[in-house]
């Protein structure tokens, strides 16, 4: 396992392209004639992250450059943050059913990209919308996903960039759709997803890729309806394959940091979704108590995956043609 080294260095990111170095000082300006207005208290307790580079550049980005629209983005942000207490969020949250969520939604960070992004996994498979939606309302499983965001913001890409010694901001997703059916496709769960992707305003350019696995019929429609609310820039970096994607994995991944059940050769006693492996994992971690029934479900899950057990949906019609990057109807 990667170790943290004993340096205290911050890594910032390097801006060297003129027309973004220009953009920030304009940007910054910006800024700061909104903060001298005081009519927005939220932005006075937030100006020392308004003078961020590292911050306001991602904003910058998403918006093409354009100062008026993110400054109206970066705004929304610091009134969404002071609105659900973040910085508190980030220190004293706590999810209570959250291990019972990952059992019915396994997702997890899992090790790292060979350009040492954090790697992050979910498994469609087992959604069952009626436990779903008893484990908490969609409002609260998304301020739980945007608690986990925070750490990854705050803690996970600066060990990540302290273990590769370079600069590192984005998490790379692998998503894997084998099994599911007409679910997913409902109006509560799409509203669920509508909200979450709601917080790509407030974390822009945090995707460094992601790979979409065991596609078929109801991933693309899921997805056309989905893909509205996705960023342009997001859609480019998103892959999908069906049932070849070892290939598209190794290109990325090195093979011991990707998981059996996926073609890999890493096997986590805890099972790799729920392992949370990386260099970024703490002892208390590895001293939690879980449930026994989580455990026994943990395993189960694991089980399943490591020996194939998962058949695609028969709603579902799976083409093992179905490979490349999502395009843009218009491109």
């Amino acid at each position: 396992m990667e170790t943290i080294p004993e340096t205290n260095k911050e890594y910032h990111e390097a801006i060297t392209d003129k027309s973004e170095i220009e953009a920030l000082d304009k940007f910054k300006i910006a800024l700061k004639a909104l903060i001298d207005k005081k009519d927005k208290p939220f932005l006075n307790s937030n100006s020392s992250l308004l003078l961020d580079n590292d911050i306001l550049i991602r904003f910058l980005r998403a918006r093409k450059l354009n100062i008026k629209k993110s400054t109206e983005m970066i705004v929304n942000y610091c009134e969404w943050k002071e609105k659900i207490n973040l910085d508190k969020l980030y220190l004293a949250y706590e999810f209570k059913p959250k291990n019972k969520l990952k059992t019915i939604f396994p997702h997890g960070f899992h090790k790292t990209t060979k350009d040492g992004y954090p790697i992050y996994l979910h498994v469609m498979s087992f959604y069952n919308p009626e436990e779903f939606f008893k484990v908490g309302s969609p409002d609260e499983i998304t301020t739980y996903a945007a608690s986990v965001i925070e750490i990854l913001n705050r803690e996970y890409f600066k060990i990540c960039s302290q273990v590769k010694n370079t600069y590192i901001y984005g998490v790379y997703g692998i998503l894997d759709f084998k099994g599911i059916n007409s679910s997913i496709l409902s109006k509560k769960f799409f509203g669920y997803v509508k909200s979450l992707l709601k917080l790509q305003d407030y974390y822009p350019e945090i995707i460094a890729g992601i790979i979409i696995i065991n596609t078929g019929f109801l991933f693309r429609t899921f997805f056309t309806a989905c893909k509205v609310f996705i960023d342009s820039k997001t859609r480019k970096k998103i892959k999908v394959y069906s049932d070849k994607y070892q290939e598209g994995l190794l290109e990325v991944i090195d093979k011991e940091n990707i998981p059996k059940f996926f073609g890999g050769n890493c096997d986590c006693p805890e099972g790799c979704l729920f392992s949370n492996a990386g260099p970024w994992k703490k002892e208390d971690e590895k001293n939690e108590i879980i449930p026994d029934d989580i455990i026994k479900k943990r395993k189960e899950i694991n089980d399943i995956m490591l020996f194939g057990k998962i058949k695609a949906s028969p709603e579902d019609k799976n083409k093992s043609d179905i490979k490349g990057e999502i395009k843009d109807d218009k491109e």
